[in-house]
């Protein structure tokens, strides 16, 4: 063996031998073989921490960077099983754009945002009157089989001193204007981004 990464990198006295040595040669080639798995790990090193290209199992891990792990390894109550109804590909999305998820935390828009997100549905209404504390969220009636899903999440980024209700929306029903009301469409600016209040994991019974 007279070129490889580990050739390259031996002492000219070492280089010289190899080429007249079989055994030297044969012993460059075994540490070569075995170094490998290791120089093609690091060279794709970036594979690891991007949310799209990660190997599936390691999408979780991912999540604890970015505070989402009490979502995709355990519910807010530490009673669901994890990543409960978030398909992966959900899941490398919410890790993706976890950075403006923080940024509106606190919002209306950030909660409308989030449930879009991890439930693929679009037309999230979230209300709250200035003088009431309770946090109000109409889940389409498409997300009917993820209303678990949705307590869940509803639970684990409402604003910590308000109480909150989900409720389904009837098929096809208009959603009557409240005081506050952000409806996400795909694709739509989402506003008003008045914080509503400070988040907490720490979430109220649903109603």
């Amino acid at each position: 063996m007279a070129d490889g990464p580990l050739f390259d990198v031996l002492p000219e006295v070492f280089q010289v031998a190899t080429r007249t040595s079989p055994a030297l040669a044969a012993l460059l080639v075994a540490a070569d073989d075995m170094q490998r798995p290791i120089r093609d790990l690091l060279d794709s090193v970036d594979l690891v921490i991007d949310p799209f290209r990660a190997p599936p199992a390691l999408v979780p891990y991912l999540s604890t960077w970015v505070d989402l792990d009490w979502l995709t390894l355990a519910g807010t109550d530490a009673s669901a099983p994890p990543g409960d109804g978030i398909p992966l590909h959900r899941q490398r999305d919410l890790i993706a754009i976890s950075a403006e998820l923080s940024a509106r935390r606190g919002t209306a828009a950030g909660i409308a945002t989030f449930l879009r997100i991890a439930t693929g549905i679009d037309g999230w209404a979230i209300r709250s009157a200035p003088d009431d504390y309770r946090l109000i969220v109409v889940a389409p009636h498409e997300a009917e089989s993820q209303i678990d899903m949705v307590r869940r999440i509803v639970a684990g980024i409402k604003p910590a001193h308000l109480t909150h209700d989900v409720q389904l929306a009837e098929p096809s029903a208009e959603v009557a204007p409240p005081e506050m009301t952000v409806t996400v469409e795909s694709g739509e600016t989402i506003e008003p981004t008045e914080t509503i209040a400070p988040a907490s994991h720490d979430g109220e019974a649903v109603a």
